[in-house]
């Protein structure tokens, strides 16, 4: 899925760049042996709000650290693969009878169209197959729509760069293809700063993906709210005790209480879902994103769940030198998407 942009070529270097919230993440692999191996990565902090902004000034605030990254990288190509995060876009899936891929392609458009809430001429349609209904020979087809501005937005800034962009495509299937270590089912949990994006990933094809309006920034807001306390005063709580229960007479946890419950009653909600439309139940989660991190996440959501939760690790299928182990496995919540980007193009 390349959103109109998918311009790969043979033998050509490529980098993969996630701009996010808060951070920009960057990084280059090659593939030799039918191995990825790690060539460069590197991460750059983005001024607040700059990332959000539609502003040419903050544009270009944001085409200056990416300069500024790619450079302390050490990168000669100017090759770059980008995404857009799941809250940019709209997405569906629809279910087609099968049919000649001429007769799907028209299809699919026709569908679209029908099931798309935004004018067609202002956004940028993708699809796939992503799976069958043999009962009722029926395709299930997920439909992406961005909006022109967005990606225009994104051509703007790598221009603006010096890069040449070559493809675009959401965060969901970036994330999809470095987490996947050969699980036939599972869901990912990329809690942001200020969504979660809820992907479920079958065979290593994204079957579904949505976003709530549930981040770390949201957390923080309702400790800060619940305790009276200044938000900056609020995260340094987050990120010290968690949301553990037995950490401050489980004041945070009380605190967040509602904001988690939305989280796992959204979680849940798409597991039940997939379940009545697949036939397929779920029972393990991979968590990634830097919301992650906060601890007791990873028991809470086991337990209210019942599921088996554990933290997806994007660099587990790259090769790289033993002594950068420890410096990956602390970023490894932030890489899932430039790591997923960087692996497309090969």
């Amino acid at each position: 899925m390349a959103l109109g942009l998918n311009i790969l070529k043979e033998n050509t270097d490529y980098f993969g760049l996630d701009i996010g919230t808060n951070s920009i993440k960057a990084v280059q692999l090659k593939k030799a042996f039918g191995k990825y191996e790690l060539i460069s990565f590197g991460s750059a902090p983005v001024p607040e709000g700059v990332s959000q902004s539609d502003s040419e000034i903050d544009q270009r605030k944001i085409a200056e650290v990416i300069k500024k990254l790619i450079h302390s990288m050490h990168l000669v190509t100017k090759n770059v693969i980008v995404s857009l995060p799941g809250s940019t876009v709209f997405t569906t899936v629809i279910n087609i009878p099968k049919m000649p891929m001429a007769e799907l392609k028209k299809a699919v458009k026709y569908q679209a169209e029908q099931s798309i809430p935004l004018k067609i001429s202002e956004v940028k349609i993708d699809w796939q197959i992503i799976g069958e209904v043999p009962s009722k020979n029926e395709l299930m087809v997920m439909i992406i729509a961005a909006p022109i501005s967005k990606t225009k937005k994104i051509v703007d800034t790598v221009e603006a760069a010096g890069l040449e962009l070559c493809a675009v495509e959401i965060n969901a299937i970036a994330s999809a293809r470095s987490l996947q270590t050969g699980e036939a089912l599972y869901l990912i949990v990329d809690i942001g700063t200020f969504v979660t994006e809820i992907t479920i990933v079958k065979g290593g094809v994204t079957a579904l993906t949505r976003t709530i309006s549930v981040g770390g920034q949201v957390i923080t807001r309702a400790i800060a709210q619940g305790l009276g306390l200044e938000e900056s005063q609020a995260e340094q709580f987050k990120r010290k005790f968690g949301i553990e229960k037995d950490k401050m007479e489980g004041q945070i946890f009380k605190a967040a209480k509602s904001v988690l419950n939305n989280l796992h009653e959204e979680i849940d909600r798409s597991i039940k879902y997939y379940s009545n439309q697949a036939g397929e139940n779920l029972n393990l989660i991979k968590l990634t994103g830097g919301g992650s991190r906060m601890l007791g996440i990873q028991n809470f959501l086991a337990e209210n769940l019942g599921m088996n939760v554990i933290y997806g690790n994007p660099w587990a299928q790259v090769v790289h030198k033993p002594d950068i182990n420890n410096q990956l496995a602390s970023n490894a919540l932030d890489f899932a998407v430039s790591v997923g980007l960087a692996m497309r193009g090969m």
